[in-house]
């Protein structure tokens, strides 16, 4: 697992939490993806509904964290393959969560998926 991606992830998840107060009917969350010639950005929305069947359920943007967007631009992130960078992160995200549901009271019993946009979502929670 790469320290760097590890890190800058479990830092801003954890200020996201430790800052938000959640409208009570959000539901899901989904973490986008997309690359551009700055390096990959993450970014998080909530929903007030979730699919199973359609993606576009993540497009009913409901909640932006303070926080949205996390860079990723070193030189060793940038030559990543995008498929890479999002194994990477689906595995730090869902470890991290999973791992520290008692300081993350924000993703409790919520949905959480992630996909690089105009892409598939995989359920990661």
């Amino acid at each position: 697992m790469n320290n760097e991606i590890k890190e800058k992830i479990e830092y801003w998840l954890l200020q996201i939490n430790d800052e938000t107060v959640l409208p009570y009917d959000i539901i899901a969350f989904n973490f986008g993806l997309f690359e551009s010639e700055n390096g990959f950005y993450l970014y998080m929305t909530g929903s007030k509904s979730y699919d199973e069947f359609d993606d576009d359920w993540a497009c009913d943007i409901d909640f932006e964290p303070n926080r949205k967007y996390l860079m990723f631009n070193s030189e060793s992130i940038q030559n990543m393959s995008w498929e890479k960078f999002l194994c990477e992160v689906r595995n730090v995200i869902s470890s991290f969560i999973t791992a520290n549901t008692c300081k993350l009271p924000l993703f409790a019993g919520k949905i959480v998926t992630i996909g690089f946009d105009d892409g598939d979502l995989v359920r990661i929670q």
